[in-house]
């Protein structure tokens, strides 16, 4: 069985998508691509700009964006005007027309390199979509799992409040929750995410037993390896307070974190929390490393043994970030890049557990489901 443990379905980009208006779900937007490292240009000529255009550069919450009436450009593109020029970012693949990309074209991408299911993640980008996700699953019940998301900047104002959403959405057919640390800073947050006033959501929410998947990031870009370290510390204890909790580590570490002349030097403090806890570890490189390297990405290749040395092929789980990825490389390149350039470099089954045993474990799936 193959299953991508990282995707999304969304509705258009240009629309409220849960949040209380479509402006605020566009501020959130800018906000993202103020600091995301797809390149700036100038619709007129291609001219290079930069993300300095959307926001103030040594502001990275929702307060320090610029009035540029950003907005969905279709083709899977964000468009602003600046002193009545036109500029664009390239977030998505262009052939998102509207900037959605439901269940069924996920499911026909899907279908035709042989992938079994995929588990739907969240995140404000998207929008807060747990009824959408739910009708996704509801829908097609033997393709897809799909992730609850929150506004985690609430967590500890509105705990009960929050953690009967999630019980909500769990009854809907989603399978766990994506908890996305940065999101608590673009709200200006600065208390930790597992600080004592988090204990109610936290002992709430374990409760319900579903796994929690969670994207851990320094607080902002420009951040040091030492800012990463110090939130997976908390994350750490974390793991430690909850130890029979099945959680997983999204996208993997932040991989530009570690690029060196050879390829990636991952330092042994990011073991840490793995080797105190059952957690998994997610490999999504091409979405972080796509324009660094191409396919096949040979270059991963002592990284990927030192995982499956370090923590086992058990804990290792596939993803890809589809539609996203797309920008830099296709749906099978990134599968055949375990699938066959592997071939050799780690066993056949440590390959079979990353690119879909791993998950299967994880929701309880039997090898003939």
């Amino acid at each position: 069985m193959i299953i991508d443990g990282h995707s999304y379905c969304f509705p258009p980009l240009g629309e409220a998508n849960g949040f209380p208006t479509v402006q605020e779900h566009l501020r959130y937007l800018q906000r993202e691509m103020a600091d995301h490292h797809q390149p700036v240009w100038r619709l007129r000529d291609w001219a290079v700009g930069d993300n300095s255009l959307l926001a103030e550069p040594q502001d990275k919450t929702l307060q320090g964006l610029k009035e540029v009436n950003f907005r969905s450009g279709g083709y899977g593109r964000f468009v602003w005007t600046v002193e009545g020029e036109e500029y664009a970012k390239q977030y998505l693949p262009p052939y998102l027309t509207d900037l959605s990309h439901p269940p069924e074209m996920l499911i026909a991408q899907m279908d035709y390199i042989g992938i079994d299911r995929a588990v739907l993640h969240a995140h404000p980008i998207f929008g807060f979509l747990n009824d959408y996700l739910a009708d996704c699953v509801q829908r097609y019940p033997n393709r897809l799992f799909a992730l609850a998301s929150i506004p985690e900047w609430k967590i500890e104002h509105d705990s009960q409040g929050i953690v009967n959403e999630i019980q909500r959405a769990y009854s809907k057919g989603l399978n766990g929750l994506q908890f996305s640390v940065h999101n608590r800073y673009r709200y200006s947050v600065t208390e930790s995410w597992d600080a004592p006033a988090c204990r109610p959501f936290w002992d709430g929410v374990t409760a319900l037993g579903k796994p929690i998947f969670f994207t851990i990031c320094a607080p902002c870009p420009g951040s040091t390896v030492e800012d990463y370290l110090s939130q997976l510390r908390i994350w750490q204890g974390w793991l430690t307070r909850y130890p029979n909790v099945s959680a997983v580590l999204t996208h993997g570490f932040p991989w530009r974190l570690f690029l060196s002349d050879h390829g990636l030097h991952l330092p042994d403090a990011l073991f840490e929390p793995f080797r105190t806890s059952s957690a998994k570890l997610q490999l999504l490189f091409q979405i972080s490393l796509g324009n660094v390297w191409d396919y096949p990405y040979t270059q991963l290749h002592p990284t990927i043994v030192q995982l499956v040395e370090t923590l086992g092929s058990d804990r290792l789980m596939w993803g890809t970030d589809m539609p996203n990825v797309e920008r830099f490389c296709n749906y099978r390149q990134n599968l055949e890049t375990f699938r066959t350039h592997c071939q050799g470099v780690i066993s056949d089954q440590d390959i079979n557990n990353i690119i879909g045993g791993t998950a299967a474990q994880l929701f309880n799936l039997g090898d003939s489901q």
